[in-house]
C-alpha cells in the first residue's frame, strides 16, 4: 500500500505529496523537504515484504544507493543523503528509502517530437555519454540506459541519467530470469540475458546507441533477443531518416553489434566514431565552457598577482633587515660623517651634507 499524501518521513523531514511511479520492485514518490524544496523518495514496493526473495531485493536496493553515491556528475541524478529506514504501517515492518534530487522536466520517452534533430540528439547523447564515463570509471554498469531513464530539465538542454536500480559491478554475473522481467528489450544488450557473459562498458554502449537510434528515427530498434533468435535484421537508421549521415549511421550500427567484442570498448571511443568529440565535462553548452575558461583565466591571473606581491613583500623585508643591521654596525661612523642632529650648533661651518631621499613603500601591482 503506497504512502498517502501528507505522510511524514524521517521524523517530519520529508512530506509525501504523490506517487510518481510504481513498478514491480519499487515505488517513487514526489515529496517536499523541511525547506519546501521538492525531492524524490524511492523505496521498495511494500508488496514485496512477504516475498521469499525480499532480503535479496532489499540488499540490491541499498546497494543501488551506494552505487549512486559513488557517481558524482552534473548529468547523473544526485542522492541527497544516506539510505534511511521508514516504518510501513500496514505490515508493521520497515522499508529502506532513498532521497534524491527532483529533476523537473520530462524524460526522452515522452518527448514532444518523435524524431529529434541531429544537434539536439547529439547534445543529450554526449551529456549522457560523459555521465556513463564516470559510471564506468567506478567499475559499474548502469544496464538500463534508455529514453525513459533520461530526464531533460525544464527550460534547459540538460540531460540527467536516472534510475540505478539495475546497476551492477563489472565482476558480477546476472541470472537471465531477473533480466527477463526487468530489462526493456529494445534497449538491452544481448549479454544481459546470459548467465556467463561479462558486463562491461560496451553493455551500456549498446543501450546508448539504441537510444540514439530511437531519437533519430522515432522508432524502437529491433530487440537483441529477436535479432539473435529469429535472425531478424536491424533496419538501418539512415533508411528511416535520410538526414542521418553515413558516419552516424555506421556508429549506431557498431554500437549495436550483437557481438560485444565488435563494439567500442569505451563510450569515448564510440563518441569519436560519431565524430562527436568530448567537450567540457558536465555538458556541451558553449556558454558554460566559455564561463569556465574565463574563471580559469581569472584564477591564473590572481595566482600570478599573488606571487608577484609576495616577492615584493620579501624584497622589502630583506631591505628593512639590511638597513637595521647597517645602522647597528656602523651607526657611530655615520654620525661622525653626517653629524648628530641632536648636538648643539657649532660656530665652525658644518660640512656639506646631502639629503637622503626617502624610499616610498612599493605598492602592490594593479589588478588586471
Amino acid at each position: 500500500m503506497a504512502w498517502a499524501a501528507g505522510h511524514l518521513l524521517q521524523g517530519g523531514k520529508y512530506t509525501i505529496e504523490k506517487v510518481l511511479g510504481e513498478g514491480r520492485f519499487g515505488i517513487t514518490y514526489l515529496a517536499k523537504d523541511a525547506k519546501g524544496e521538492r525531492v524524490v523518495i524511492k523505496t521498495l514496493n511494500d508488496a514485496l515484504l512477504n516475498d521469499s526473495d525480499f532480503n535479496r531485493f532489499e540488499q540490491n536496493f541499498v546497494k543501488e544507493a551506494f552505487k549512486l553515491a559513488k557517481c558524482q556528475h552534473p548529468h547523473i541524478v544526485r542522492m541527497l543523503e544516506e539510505p534511511f529506514l521508514e516504518q510501513e504501517p500496514s505490515q508493521n515492518k520497515e522499508l529502506w528509502c532513498i532521497a534524491m534530487e527532483y529533476v523537473a522536466g520530462i524524460d526522452l520517452a515522452h518527448r514532444q517530437s518523435a524524431i529529434l534533430s541531429i544537434e539536439e540528439a547529439r547534445c543529450y547523447i554526449q551529456q549522457i555519454g560523459e555521465a556513463l564515463m564516470v559510471v564506468h570509471q567506478k567499475q559499474i554498469v548502469h544496464r538500463d540506459v534508455k529514453p525513459a531513464n533520461i530526464m531533460i530539465r525544464s527550460g534547459k538542454s540538460e540531460a540527467v541519467l536516472i534510475d540505478f536500480g539495475l546497476a551492477r559491478d563489472f565482476d558480477r554475473k546476472l541470472s537471465a530470469s531477473v533480466l527477463d522481467t526487468e530489462a526493456e528489450p529494445n534497449f538491452a544488450a544481448p549479454e544481459l540475458y546470459s548467465r556467463t557473459a561479462e558486463l562491461r562498458a560496451y553493455t551500456d554502449i549498446y543501450s546508448l546507441a539504441a537510444t540514439l537510434y530511437n531519437l533519430l528515427t522515432g522508432q524502437l530498434p529491433t530487440s537483441a533477443k529477436e535479432r539473435q533468435l529469429n535472425n531478424t535484421a536491424l533496419k538501418l537508421p539512415k533508411e528511416i531518416n535520410p538526414q542521418i549521415s553515413d558516419k552516424v549511421n555506421r556508429a549506431i550500427l557498431r554500437g549495436m553489434e550483437l557481438d560485444a567484442q565488435k563494439r567500442p570498448k569505451s563510450v569515448e571511443e564510440w563518441l569519436d566514431d560519431l565524430g562527436w568529440k568530448r567537450e567540457a565535462i558536465g555538458g556541451s553548452n558553449p556558454q558554460i565552457e566559455a564561463e569556465s575558461n574565463r574563471q580559469t583565466r581569472l584564477a591564473e591571473q590572481q595566482v600570478k598577482l599573488g606571487v608577484a606581491n609576495l616577492w615584493i613583500a620579501v624584497v622589502i623585508g630583506i631591505l628593512s633587515i639590511l638597513v637595521t643591521v647597517l645602522l647597528a654596525m656602523y651607526g657611530d661612523q655615520l654620525k661622525s660623517i653626517f653629524g648628530n642632529p641632536d648636538s648643539p650648533s657649532s660656530s665652525e661651518p658644518s660640512p656639506a651634507t646631502t639629503s637622503t631621499p626617502q624610499i616610498s613603500p612599493i605598492k602592490s601591482l594593479p589588478k588586471k
